[in-house]
């Protein structure tokens, strides 16, 4: 039997209707419904003069190791590092796309636009997220438009403008986005067997997610949007020998009690924490990787970084939702015999969220980068294992969790392909 919590839903933030509607009327008609891809960036070195700059993704992949050192630096947790990361590489990516009309993708004023849309969105967005990095980030701006000979090329001031509308709007987005329910102890689960207890004194970890508004999920089928794609429990909580609660329990302990050192190091190579780029992180600096790699544009890697950092929001707004609604107990608390490898999460145990964020991930990565479609695979299939090492899931939330995440890439890919990925925030499609 399936067990759900009462959710308070955010209201929307009227008074912010207008800003919204002003970054709108800058980006619309612009995003184009587009299949992933991979082609080599114009060579638009040729329109560069004497400023020695190179073709490729440079602005994007710079702006998006800013934002994972702030994640790191600041403590952000894993969950919250998500919302941050699609809602920067969204800005990014609307930011290259308004300052795209009109151009033909090549030349110098192109080049010096599009870095400064993507530098205007980044430092915009950022700032108001880490306001005490406000001044960096501004700094970093400058530098950025100074890099060229002589004064900063008019074309990346006129970027830095459309960038910071593109910011303006997601930080509107993210106002209105229920990521500031209040929590309130009335939304508390009550206790029971088999039913998972968290830590009294604090708030359960992402209690706002099952309520957050997500990019591209819908509300069909009797579903709400947000739980689009919830997961089915395999089996319930039970305490009968040979099921599959059972012996999926019984799996994690054995680990426990005979846990090798080359477990417990995979179990913290992948537990990507606070303090860390945490696991999108990860998945984003595997992507900058295959986009040098690639020779990917700034155009090309922003819609990647903002197709795939999007869909896995969505991925835990779903992966959340299940999470409350089954409220499956830790195996430790099944079985406190069970010892694990880095403290317990005080979030429920079923999906994975990890496996959802990674699934996710992969599943964007791999349609752009089929190549590494075997590694990508390989290391999904660690990551999950390695939760399993760490004593806080059992094989069963894997499983859910993987299935959650490249369901939801799935839809996203295919919503972005139909639509344009931006009109998910309305700015921008067909």
């Amino acid at each position: 039997m399936t067990r759900s919590r009462n959710w308070h839903p955010i209201p929307r933030k009227v008074a912010l209707v207008p800003l919204a509607l002003v970054a709108a009327t800058v980006l619309a008609c612009s995003d184009q419904p587009t299949e992933p891809s991979t082609a080599l960036s114009s060579d638009v070195s040729a329109g560069l003069g004497a400023s020695g700059k190179s073709s490729g993704a440079v602005s994007t992949l710079e702006w998006q190791k800013s934002a994972r050192d702030l994640v790191t630096s600041h403590n952000v947790s894993p969950i919250n590092a998500v919302r941050i990361y699609a809602l920067h590489s969204v800005a990014q990516y609307a930011a290259v796309v308004a300052v795209d009309q009109g151009e033909n993708g090549v030349g110098r004023a192109s080049y010096e636009a599009q870095r400064g849309a993507i530098a205007g969105a980044s430092a915009q967005l950022l700032s108001v997220v880490f306001p005490d990095a406000a001044a960096f980030l501004e700094a970093q701006l400058v530098a950025d438009g100074n890099a060229g000979p002589g004064d900063t090329h008019a074309h990346f001031t006129r970027g830095v403008a459309a960038g910071r509308a593109a910011g303006d709007a997601m930080i509107v987005w993210a106002r209105a986005d229920g990521f500031s329910l209040a929590w309130n102890e009335s939304m508390r689960n009550a206790p029971g067997v088999g039913i998972w207890s968290g830590n009294p004194a604090i708030p359960p970890a992402g209690y706002q997610f099952p309520k957050m508004t997500p990019y591209f999920l819908k509300a069909m089928n009797g579903h709400t949007a947000q739980s689009q794609f919830r997961s089915l429990v395999p089996t319930p909580y039970s305490t009968v020998p040979g099921s599959r609660f059972q012996t999926d329990l019984a799996e994690v302990r054995t680990i426990s009690q005979h846990r090798t050192q080359q477990q417990v190091d995979i179990a913290n190579f992948w537990n990507l924490n606070v303090g860390t780029v945490t696991a999108l992180g990860h998945w984003d600096e595997q992507a900058a990787l295959y986009i040098v790699e690639s020779q990917l544009d700034e155009r090309a890697a922003s819609h990647l970084y903002a197709l795939m950092n999007a869909a896995t929001m969505d991925a835990t707004i779903g992966c959340w939702e299940s999470k409350y609604y089954h409220l499956m107990l830790r195996p430790t608390q099944a079985d406190p015999t069970i010892t694990t490898v880095y403290p317990l999460p005080n979030h429920p145990s079923y999906p994975s969220g990890h496996s959802c964020v990674s699934a996710a991930a992969i599943t964007v990565l791999s349609r752009y980068f089929p190549a590494h479609t075997g590694t990508l695979e390989t290391d999904l299939a660690e990551a999950g294992m390695s939760r399993i090492y760490g004593g806080i899931h059992y094989r069963f939330d894997i499983e859910a969790g993987q299935a959650l995440g490249r369901q939801t890439a799935e839809w996203a890919l295919a919503y972005d392909r139909d639509h344009g990925l931006l009109t998910a925030v309305g700015l921008g499609g067909q």
